[in-house]
């Protein structure tokens, strides 16, 4: 149930949306859809449960650009599930990613510097 393009018209009916890069129910932000369907589920079976005004609207994500590709591939950074992936750290922005690479080199695919290797 956890593909980032196809959500069950159940969980879009229970109001359950997704950025590109997380899933949301009301105010509360899930990497996974499963977590998500599961509370609005549980919540949408409460009795005196009333919806919102207004939904709220969360940012939209969309992936790297061919040049954001060239930057990534220079440093070894990964694209995840959203997120810019060096070594074993997650970030939100490309530029943070890249920052963080060009201090800290050899973290990034085919890098073999760990978690651990990083903390000395």
């Amino acid at each position: 149930m956890d593909t980032l393009n196809a959500l069950p018209p159940t969980a879009s009916a229970l109001g359950v949306s997704f950025d590109g890069r997380a899933w949301h129910y009301r105010q509360f932000t899930y990497d996974h859809l499963d977590d998500a369907f599961r509370y609005a589920s549980v919540e949408a079976g409460r009795p005196g449960i009333r919806e919102e005004a207004a939904p709220v609207h969360w940012r939209q994500w969309t992936g790297p650009t061919a040049q954001d590709q060239l930057r990534m591939t220079a440093h070894g950074i990964a694209y995840e599930q959203g997120y810019y992936r060096y070594g074993p750290y997650r970030y939100e922005l490309l530029d943070a990613a890249v920052a963080y690479a060009q201090r800290q080199p050899g973290l990034g695919a085919g890098g073999q510097a760990t978690a651990r290797d990083h903390e000395r």
